[in-house]
């Protein structure tokens, strides 16, 4: 039999041997018996000859039903042949990947076409948490949870259709916990190419996964920190000149602290030449160009501070080899830092002339080893020389003067344990020399410890030897004052009683003459009046007037001798309200007259009450009496200012004054008006002045002759005073 048939049934053979069989039985039967028919027509030859075709039936279908059974046995057989082979290449195939699998570190496992677990091996077995044997016959669902089941058989069902192999990562709760496999799956063939079946292979690579995630965040960390660090950074490539020379640099990559601090756009230097992006930097005294170039040729790392002249920035530098022809450099802008340096050394140059111009010396004293640092000056003012002179603390107080040096110790004492908030006291120190020289010692703590003990502590020390020599010549210039002033004051004591005798005797002595003229010439006219002839009359008329004069004289002398003795009181004085008071005075002692009167409020000012009601009152007193000609008449009390002092003024329209003769003004006695014109005895600007004076004020007068006049003054603020402005 030809084994290269097509593999057959069992029934189906057996169905084909029937077919066949009635088939030929029964185109036997009704060929036969035909032909017979046909053959003999004697019966009995009939009958022979239908035996003949009868055992010749037996023997035909005999034969042929032993062709046909053989030819099925042999198939059959074939069939069972090849169903026993392919059965042993797949147990084959199986034990194999058995084989495999048992010693593989993998998770490898084979499915049958409904997804049904045929081979688990003990890493397999092992993540799903059950034995290998439970496993078998199982699908996906009884060691998953759903949705990471359904999507492991979706895979599966696409290798199984597809026929290719496919590579994935699976996510899976494990009995070890979360883990991510590398899965490998394939179609299983069977040795027809039929395929039964699929086959996995999954590599736990959790822990790689997981470096790799770390190693993306470091990556993603360092990155930002590169983009973001205020740090600049470039890495150059190095173009060289026909003779090796470097000429010029490549911008291969940045940051953004490049682009910050050299103000220029990524976009622009990346991929440039440093030459076209910075004109003139090759020019630059800095040669930075052959700095970076010499690094990136012979790998020798440089660190530097620099400044540019073509950016107008110091930089600190960190430039080293990162590959052939290649520098890296780190930058930061230090010219903030640089300045303040700058300022500083500037300002401890200052310093140091500042002490060399106040003839002080600075001192750093560490109280726990007792050693002293000090600045030149300090040794110089003591007559040593800087460059040799050690100080100590042991030294300093051996050279305490001997008077001082108990109260010196006892300052320090006091301020280093917080009894005292200032370290400030003054001895005399030993020169080199051995003389004595005033000191002015000052200091403050620095440092202390962890549990509060004093440390460190800075100062200074100041020669105050001129001070010293100052202050005693003040005190015997202040003794000797005290002297002189006891002299003047005896004497200013004499003046006054002196004063007080002429006042007595003016008020006394001068008016009883006066008296007796007045009442002699009185009594002359009473009794002999009738009889007197001629100018005799008018001569007794006139002793009378001369009498009244010199009574209003010596009245005026004794006002002013008295307008200013006495204690200067400091009283709340309202200006405005007494200059309304005497207006009101005199508008009523002369009813017939309308003058406008204009008295602005707040006018108040410190000052004896009595003196500055006698000196407002003489002021309105004038205004009053020089417009008495006048056809409208206006007196205003209003603020003013007198050489930049606050102050008060009384102005008029009257009569008014040649500003010629303003210096007669306030003299005793002196007018500038007749006597007939505007009646007076010159008293009245001498006593005002004396009381501003008196109060250390200050007196103006201004005036037109028949247009008025205006006389202001001021007096000196006392603290918390604002002047006699108005609030309002």
């Amino acid at each position: 039999m030809n084994s290269n048939l097509p593999p057959t049934r069992p029934s189906q053979g057996a169905l084909r041997v029937a077919l066949v069989y009635a088939v030929f039985a029964g185109l036997w039967i009704l060929l036969s018996d035909r032909a017979m028919g046909f053959l003999f027509s004697d019966p009995e030859t009939l009958v022979k000859a239908s035996m003949v075709k009868g055992w010749a039936f037996v023997a035909v279908t005999t034969l042929l039903l032993y062709v046909l059974v053989r030819r099925l046995v042999a198939q059959l057989n074939a069939s069972y042949r090849r169903e026993r082979a392919e059965a042993d290449e797949r147990q084959r195939a199986t034990q194999l990947l058995a084989a495999i699998a048992k010693s593989s570190s993998d998770a490898i496992f084979a499915k049958d076409d409904q997804g049904r677990y045929l081979l688990v091996n003990n890493v397999a077995a092992r993540y799903m948490g059950k034995p290998a044997d439970d496993l078998l016959g199982r699908d996906d669902h009884a060691v998953f949870p759903a949705g990471q089941a359904a999507l492991i058989q979706s895979i599966d069902r696409r290798v199984f259709a597809s026929g290719r192999v496919e590579t994935n990562e699976e996510r899976l709760d494990t009995a070890e916990g979360e883990r991510v496999f590398l899965a490998t799956k394939g179609p299983l063939r069977d040795t027809q190419g039929q395929t039964f079946g699929t086959f996995g292979i999954s590599r736990d690579i959790s822990e790689r996964k997981a470096a790799e995630d770390r190693l993306v965040e470091s990556e993603a960390r360092y990155r930002s920190l590169f983009e973001n660090m205020n740090t600049g950074f470039v890495l150059f490539e190095l173009v060289q000149g026909d003779r090796g020379e470097p000429v010029d640099l490549v911008v291969l990559a940045a940051n953004q602290g490049f682009a910050t601090t050299t103000g220029l756009a990524l976009g622009d230097a990346i991929g440039q030449r440093l030459t076209q992006v910075l004109p003139g930097i090759e020019k630059d005294a800095a040669d930075w160009i052959g700095t970076y170039g010499r690094v990136a040729l012979t790998g020798t790392p440089q660190l530097f501070e620099m400044g540019s002249e073509r950016l107008g920035v110091y930089y600190s530098v960190s430039a080293f080899r990162a590959g052939p022809n290649q520098c890296a450099v780190t930058f930061l802008d230090i010219t903030g830092r640089r300045r303040t340096e700058q300022a500083l050394h500037d300002s401890e140059e200052r310093l140091r002339l500042a002490l060399v111009a106040a003839k002080q010396g600075m001192y750093d004293l560490n109280l726990e080893t007792g050693a002293v640092m000090v600045s030149p000056e300090y040794a110089s003012m003591l007559g040593h020389d800087p460059q040799t002179f050690q100080e100590t603390y042991a030294g300093w107080r051996a050279r305490l003067h001997p008077d001082d040096r108990d109260e010196v110790l006892k300052t320090l004492d006091a301020y280093l344990d917080g009894r005292l908030p200032d370290y400030r006291v003054e001895f005399r120190l030993r020169t080199r020399e051995g003389g004595w020289k005033w000191i002015l010692s000052m200091g403050k703590l620095q440092e202390w410890s962890a549990d509060g003990k004093p440390l460190r502590m800075l100062g200074t020390h100041t020669d105050i030897d001129a001070i010293k020599a100052a202050e005693a010549a003040l005190r015997e210039v202040n003794a000797t004052l005290e002297a002189r002033v006891a002299e003047r004051t005896a004497e200013l004591t004499a003046a006054n009683q002196e004063l007080e005798t002429f006042s007595y005797a003016v008020s006394h002595d001068l008016r009883a003459p006066l008296r007796a003229m007045s009442g002699y010439s009185q009594a002359l006219l009473e009794d002999h009046g009738a009889s007197l002839q001629g100018q005799a009359k008018v001569y007794l008329d006139q002793i009378g007037l001369a009498v009244h004069k010199m009574s209003d004289l010596i009245d005026g002398l004794l006002f002013l001798s008295r307008s200013t003795r006495g204690e200067l009181r400091q009283d709340r004085v309202d200006l405005s309200a007494m200059a309304r008071r005497r207006l009101s005075e005199l508008a009523e002692a002369e009813p017939g007259r309308s003058v406008a009167v204009e008295v602005e409020d707040g006018l108040v000012v410190q000052g004896d009450e009595r003196m500055l009601a006698s000196a407002l009152d003489n002021l309105i007193d004038n205004a009053w009496k020089y417009t008495g000609a006048t056809a409208a008449p206006t007196i205003r009390v209003h603020a003013g200012e007198v050489s930049g002092l606050r102050g008060i003024c009384v102005s008029d329209n009257g009569a008014g004054f040649d500003m010629g003769h303003a210096g007669r003004l306030f003299k005793p006695f002196q007018r500038l008006h007749r006597q007939d014109e505007f009646p007076g005895i010159g008293i009245g600007l001498a006593t005002v002045q004396r009381i501003v004076h008196r109060h250390g004020g200050e007196i103006a007068a201004h005036g037109t002759l028949g247009q008025g006049a205006s006389f202001c003054i001021a007096l000196p603020l006392l603290p918390g005073d604002h002047g006699p402005l108005p609030s309002g």
